[in-house]
């Protein structure tokens, strides 16, 4: 899991190159500005889904897995709380989508959270059990996001 910020000094040139593809693509489009929905980048090996998503509680939520994808949130705006913890495949799954890449387990242990707020971005691996989406405080405003789809295959 990394978290970082677009528009900051980091070195993106460090990442790996599907993942600068990414940036790049993030640096050059206002996520603000687009349709909702899914837009091909390289295909179903790079995509964006442009998505207002309401930040909820924890209650009711789930960890989530992706086995084909990393997933590269980026928020141009807004706050959102996610929890992160190690995958390691002994939990129990509640939920499973195979043609949409994605598990929801019960429960995760060594949860952590961390706070995405404008211009941050965080990379989340098939290593890494995430809970998006969640209130950071009371907050409940919608907030614009993109998710980009990264298959392993460009790694």
């Amino acid at each position: 899991m990394i978290l970082s910020k677009l528009h900051s000094n980091d070195n993106l040139q460090t990442y790996p190159k599907a993942v600068q593809r990414a940036l790049e693509y993030l640096k050059q489009h206002d996520i603000r500005k687009m349709e909702k929905g899914k837009h091909l980048i390289e295909g179903e090996a790079l995509y964006v889904n442009v998505m207002d998503m309401t930040p909820r509680n924890f209650e009711g939520s789930f960890p989530e897995v992706h086995r084909q994808y990393i997933d590269l949130m980026y928020w141009p705006e807004g706050a959102e709380r996610i929890g992160v913890a190690p995958f390691l495949g002994t939990e129990k799954v509640v939920k499973e989508d195979a043609s949409a890449d994605y598990q929801l387990l019960e429960n995760v242990e060594n949860e952590n959270f961390i706070v995405a707020t404008a211009d941050s971005f965080a990379l989340f691996f098939p290593w890494d059990a995430h809970r998006p989406c969640l209130k950071v405080g009371e907050e409940t405003a919608t907030v614009r996001k993109c998710v980009i789809k990264i298959s392993m295959d460009l790694l």
